[in-house]
Formats: structure tokens, sequence, C-alpha cells
């Protein structure tokens, strides 16, 4: 069996076709989940980006010991594990943090395919005179000059073919029509898009915005959304629903590729997101602000939380299930759908029996989490069960509690008069992570009773 793993980074669950989108066209991705098995519960394990990687890459949940940075050599990968199989592994990405110089995430893989220029790379010059998309001071610069490095990586762009996700996607099939009959594949593709900078082409903009009265704020200053006008977060919106659109058109192009040289019926292709973000909603923007606690770093509420996770397998027939799920139970799956053996370090859980319709979930709860180590200890946590979603701030703040039937996006607190109820959810989530943390080395930290 063949493998395919599809990330697409800060993709939005809604703004896909089968989970009822909200803003963006996806005809490619809607037509591959009529033959997938659709997961309307899956959940970011371990936020953002980076976190998220190395949780899919050692099949771990790595939020309970690891931060932002580099793989340890002692995990245990997918692509070590695959390689070892006799299968012959490409990743193939823009993703500029999963390519760092000794973060080692590369490890495993026979080739590393890499489209430069992304984010804030050092691709281009920084020199003579740049095209500004607006008002410079409606920009988040961050350190370094980032958005000025981007404007100059991208001033050489003349076709759609020349923007990132197209690129990345390019080197992908490329890379299928020259190695498919070499051997069993696994073939990794981390698009970077739509993460910000949003600048797809003008067409995929116009099929968003109707109205086009706001600026081209390409990426904003990630906090309070009220810094920009109504106009501004419309267009926006426009315009990373026009990088979805972007990224479904040349998926489409891939998926179409895999069936022209009659691979579909011995390959797995498997797609999802690591995370979303606000555009507006909550009064925010992105995923990083300051919280109204003085924390850097919002609650992953269901904006943020929510992805799309879409599985096509050989004889298993297309079905829609609320198992809850996770990216780290994607390598788990793919080993076992590929007949290779599960190594004992991968902690989260194989999906098969779901897929199989065997059972109906592996876990009877999600957490959602930034690290809880580091400069991101204080930033909090979501657990979620059928019915609650709890809120947990560590160092004293409140929690929050939602009742998910009644209150799907999680708006109106009732931690005041549900208070044995969020003590029940705590009690499972401290359960969670000491199975995925404690017991293997890593204490708890402080401050984690309720």
């Amino acid at each position: 069996m063949n493998l395919i793993l599809i990330v697409s980074d800060t993709l939005r669950r809604d703004h896909l076709g089968c989970y009822g989108k909200l803003g963006a066209h996806t005809p490619a991705l809607d037509r591959f989940a009529r033959d997938a098995v659709v997961f309307d519960e899956a959940y970011s394990g371990s936020f953002p980006t980076l976190p998220c990687r190395a949780e899919i890459f050692t099949g771990k949940f790595v939020f309970t010991y690891l931060n932002w940075g580099p793989l340890p050599r002692s995990e245990v990968l997918l692509s070590e594990t695959l390689a070892a199989a006799g299968y012959t592994c490409a990743m193939v990405t823009d993703n500029l943090p999963l390519c760092r110089s000794g973060y080692d995430y590369a490890r495993g893989f026979h080739s590393l395919l890499r489209v430069r220029g992304q984010l804030y790379d050092n691709y281009a010059p920084l020199e003579g005179p740049v095209a500004w998309p607006c008002d410079p001071a409606k920009l988040g610069h961050g350190p370094d000059n980032r958005i000025l490095q981007y404007l100059r990586n991208v001033a050489g762009r003349e076709r759609e073919e020349d923007y990132f996700a197209p690129r990345v996607i390019q080197e992908a099939i490329h890379w299928l029509e020259q190695n498919h009959r070499r051997s069993r594949f696994y073939l990794h593709v981390d698009i970077f898009d739509p993460h910000e900078p949003w600048d797809p082409p003008a067409e995929y903009v116009a099929l968003h915005d109707t109205v086009g009265d706001g600026d081209d704020v390409i990426r904003p200053n990630m906090g309070p959304a009220d810094a920009y006008s109504d106009a501004d977060i419309r267009r926006m919106r426009a315009l990373y629903a026009g990088e979805v659109t972007m990224v479904d058109r040349w998926l489409g192009r891939l998926f179409d590729t895999l069936d022209a040289l009659g691979r579909r019926e011995d390959t797995v292709v498997a797609f999802l997101s690591d995370h979303g973000l606000f555009l507006g909603e909550r009064g925010r923007l992105g995923k990083l602000g300051k919280s109204e606690h003085n924390v850097k770093g919002w609650a992953p509420y269901w904006e943020l939380s929510q992805i799309p996770l879409l599985i096509r397998a050989p004889g298993i027939a297309p079905a829609r299930t609320r198992a809850f799920a996770h990216p780290g139970d994607v390598s788990p799956t793919l080993l076992q759908l590929a007949g290779v053996p599960i190594p004992p370090t991968m902690r989260t859980g194989s999906l098969v029996p779901v897929l199989r319709g065997e059972q109906d979930r592996i876990r009877d709860i999600a957490v959602s989490s930034w690290s809880l180590r580091g400069w991101s200890v204080h930033r909090p946590s979501v657990a979620r069960t059928d019915e609650w979603s709890l809120v947990y701030w560590r160092g004293g703040v409140p929690p929050e509690l939602y009742h998910r039937p009644t209150d799907p996006h999680e708006e109106h607190n009732v931690y005041s008069t549900h208070r044995t109820e969020a003590r029940d959810v705590h009690r499972r989530y401290l359960s969670f992570i000491r199975a995925h943390g404690a017991g293997l080395g890593h204490s708890l930290p402080r401050s984690f009773g309720v």
C-alpha cells in the first residue's frame, strides 16, 4: 500500500464545503470527501504549527514535554519506520519552520524537496523599492523585517504556477511521476498556505469579495480585530478564502495525477490541517494575541482547534464519523493500513477500527493544547467530551465551560453553574496528559488543579 499525507497549514475546517463552508470554494476537496471517511470531530492536539508536525511525525502527544524547536534524536519517526520497511519516502514543502537547520524534521526521508521563499525565508536580497499591498502601517512586520522579506521573495511572480501552493504541488506531482513505480512510497506534502501572508491571484479573491472596498492587508497585526475597519476585515476573509480555493484547485490536480498514474486503488491519501485562526471572531485576528488574562496565546476555541481530517483508503467505504481524532493519530493509522508494525513509542491511536466501522471511537476526550513547557506553560488547553468543552487556564485563571450540544461555538461560559461537570472533565483531562506525558519521565507542571 502506498501512502500520501497532505497537510495544509492554518486551514479552517469550516471553509471546506464538505464541512458546511462559510466562505470558500473547494470543489476538489469536496469531491475527494465523497470517497473518503470524513472526521467531524477532529481537533488539533499539540498546538500550533511545529508541535503539530512533531505530533504527526512521532505519533505522540508532544505538548506534554516538547515546545517549539528541534525534534529530539531519540524520537522514532513515521518516515524512519516506513523507510526501514522498504518504503521510498519523500517530503515536499514550503513550510519554513519545518526546514530550519538542526530541527531534524527531514530525518528518515530519502528526499526533501523544499520550495524556497515562503514567509520570511531569506531568499531574496533586501534592497531596492518594493510594492506594498496596502499602507505598511497596517501590516504585521514582526522582527527582522519579515513582511518586507516576503514581499522581496514574491516580487518576480508572473503566473499562478509561481505561487507557493502551486509550486509545492507541482513538485509533488513531478516526484510521483518519476518515482511511483520505484517501490512502495510515502509522500508527505506540507503546504504552508493558507497561512498568512494572504495574497492569492486576484481571480480567487474576486470569488469571495463582491464589494472590494477593503485594503489588501495580507498579514495583519495579530491581535484585536478592532484595529481594522469592517471593510478591511471583509477583505482579509476574502484573501484567506482565496488562498483556500487556490490550495483546493491544485490539490485537485494532484488527485487527478494519482488517478492518471493508475495508483488510486493502491494508495491511501490522508488530508488534514494543523489548526485554524481567528478572522475577526471574538474580536480577534490570528492565534497568538494577548488574552484578557494577559497571557500571550489565545485559548484553542473551535475556530483554532477544529481541523479537517479526510482519509481515503482502498477497501474502506466512504463515511462520516464523530470519533474524536487528532493529527498524531494519522501515523499509526497509515502504518496499520500499510501492514507495517506500529512502534511501541507511538502513543496516539490508530483510526483503522473507525475507518472499517468496527468501533465508533478510539477515545472519549479530545485535548488541544499549547505546550506545558517553557515559554508557553501559562497558555491554555481545551478538553472536549461529547457534552462539554473545558478551557483550562493554568496559573490561577478561572476555567471556562461550554455545553457543546446547545453551544457548539463555545460562546456561553457556564462554569459558575456547572462546576461538578467541569471537575469531571478536568479529571479526564489530567488522566489524558498523565497517559501521554507523566510516566514517561515528565512530571506535570504546577498549578494543575481546578
